[in-house]
């Protein structure tokens, strides 16, 4: 993130950066920052062993955020961001654009991320309405439509990133904003999306696998014994594979000793 992050808005909910919640016109936008940007510095260089230019580089990015979010609202300060940024030739400030072209770079940056999250917010219509508890039989149906709604949710943030390294900070966030759009509290979902995530390191490429298991925990750690009320993480909660398998998180079956591959076999 650009500079210190000490001018950076929390953009811990949904609310904070649902496009539906913050109109926006691209037609003006390109206008205007015309007039909004400030030049930027030249590119940082690396000479004797340091990156000369650096923090003048970051000091620019963070002032058009800041620029560009009290205009158009939080989301926007994160207008060079996007799971889609390790496809660049670098961060954004070691490809800054000339003077005359920062206009254009900044629009251009600014409209990928708002059609990301324009994306994003479609993504959220379609499975949140899975998650009404009308639409369920039982609890294990809860549980089956919050796990692959989580799923889904994390394939669309992942699928962009080409780093191996880059896709738990990206499903990170999106899982983040995606349970307070479910009525979450901000510092719960944190700490279930944190708790689901905790395992998955540098250099670990996403797999059906991983994003199953973390659909698995985020369900878990969401839903009470009951599938129906918010509570903390419950280990004594028997959660069940289909056709009623247990799972190896479950602690009351027999089955709690770790994962498949700590038992000696796959799943």
């Amino acid at each position: 993130m650009a500079g210190d992050g000490s001018n950076r808005p929390p953009l811990a909910t949904w609310a904070d950066v649902d496009p539906a919640r913050h109109p926006f016109d691209p037609v003006e936008m390109a206008v205007a920052v015309r007039a909004l940007v400030p030049p930027p510095p030249p590119p940082p260089t690396f000479r004797d062993g340091r990156w000369i230019g650096e923090a003048e580089a970051f000091v620019w990015v963070d002032a058009v955020s800041v620029i560009l979010s009290d205009r158009y609202g939080q989301w926007a300060y994160l207008w060079y961001s996007g799971p889609w940024e390790s496809e660049q030739l670098g961060f954004v400030t070691d490809r800054l654009p000339t003077p005359a072209d920062a206009p254009t770079f900044v629009a251009d940056s600014l409209l990928a991320w708002r059609r990301w999250l324009e994306g994003l917010a479609e993504r959220f219509d379609h499975v949140l309405p899975s998650l009404d508890p009308a639409l369920a039989v039982g609890a294990a149906d809860v549980v089956a439509a919050w796990e692959a709604a989580v799923a889904r949710v994390m394939t669309f943030a992942a699928t962009p990133v080409v780093d191996n390294d880059g896709w738990p900070g990206w499903c990170q966030l999106t899982l983040r904003w995606f349970l307070t759009a479910t009525g979450v509290p901000p510092e719960q979902a944190q700490a279930v999306v944190d708790g689901a995530l905790e395992r998955f390191g540098w250099w670990a490429p996403p797999t059906a696998v991983a994003i199953d298991e973390v659909a698995e925990r985020v369900a878990r750690d969401v839903l009470g014994p009951a599938g129906t009320v918010p509570t903390g993480r419950i280990d004594d909660w028997p959660d069940t594979w289909p056709h009623g398998w247990p799972s190896w998180r479950a602690t009351n079956t027999g089955w709690g000793a770790g994962p498949p591959s700590d038992r000696g076999h796959s799943a």
